[in-house]
């Protein structure tokens, strides 16, 4: 192997360690695994590589023989601030590749991960530890139960940041919440309170956050303490009334991404939002 080679082995592995890192698979038990986003220094903003890892584990998890639940939390005091902006906009400004390649693979790499939600078999939690932004909330609808921290905030900045609806949250949310308490979020970017988002139903119980450790435990618990093949029965059977009108919800959802993604308005709206984070930075 000559030098360039081994210097592009290195660095690929290097990434992959990275990955691992900040995606933790905690394989709890052959029943419970955990995902925690592990990227603290960043508020657990979910990058490119991120994404697929996250996939590959929702996918590894629903051909799992054995599996009941599979739960995500994050490390630190935030949950996640969702996908990482700056991250995407160095994907235009530093690849070679031409943008409308880099928005198709942005546009592939999103439905895969929806998708891998939206199709998931088994039970899934979310234990919302602290702050969650984007995408780690737009998902939350499409989860069994979310358990959140007393300290824990909900926010969809999607008109701030020159984008729209992800997730399936366009259906999902006003079905939820109403359709006047939907738009608050969707569209005028407004933060819940963990009590408020409870009130309009997108979080099942708020825990305070002295307790919430423990009390994740006694959830997982009890959850696994029903019967295995009843619990998983009667998700599918919820799951199919839905899934087809969610997969549709999810690709004219991401089309209208892709629309939104090449736009002025878009690239404005985050290099603002990259010199803003620059500067705090200082």
């Amino acid at each position: 192997m000559n030098n360039a080679n081994k210097e592009l082995m290195s660095s690929i592995n290097d990434k992959s360690k990275l990955l691992f890192k900040h995606v933790e698979l905690i394989k709890k038990s052959s029943l419970h695994w955990e995902i925690i986003f592990n990227r603290t220094d960043k508020y657990n903003a979910i990058t490119n590589e991120m994404y697929e890892r996250i996939t590959e584990i929702f996918d590894e998890a629903a051909k799992d023989k054995e599996l009941i639940l599979l739960s995500i939390t994050g490390k630190g005091k935030f949950y996640s601030a969702g996908t990482d902006l700056t991250n995407s906009a160095e994907s235009f400004t530093s690849s070679t590749t031409d943008i409308e390649t880099i928005i198709k693979q942005g546009k592939d790499r999103l439905q895969k991960f929806i998708d891998s939600i939206v199709n998931f078999p088994k039970i899934l939690i979310a234990f919302v530890n602290g702050p969650a932004i984007g995408i780690s909330v737009s998902t939350l609808g499409l989860f069994d139960g979310v358990y959140a921290s007393s300290c824990a905030t909900f926010s969809l900045p999607f008109t701030r940041t020159a984008q729209s609806a992800e997730g399936c949250s366009s259906f999902v949310f006003p079905n939820l919440m109403g359709s006047i308490h939907a738009k608050e979020i969707l569209l005028f970017d407004r933060q819940l309170t963990a009590e408020e988002a409870q009130q309009r139903g997108l979080v099942t119980r708020v825990i305070d956050d002295n307790l919430f450790e423990n009390e994740k435990e006694n959830i997982c618990k009890h959850i696994l303490s029903l019967p295995k093949g009843s619990l998983l029965a009667s998700k599918a059977l919820m799951q199919r009334w839905n899934i087809d009108t969610l997969k549709i919800v999810s690709k004219k959802e991401i089309d209208t991404l892709e629309q939104r993604w090449l736009t002025e308005e878009f690239a404005e709206a985050i290099f603002t939002f990259i010199n803003r984070r620059k500067k705090s930075n200082l």
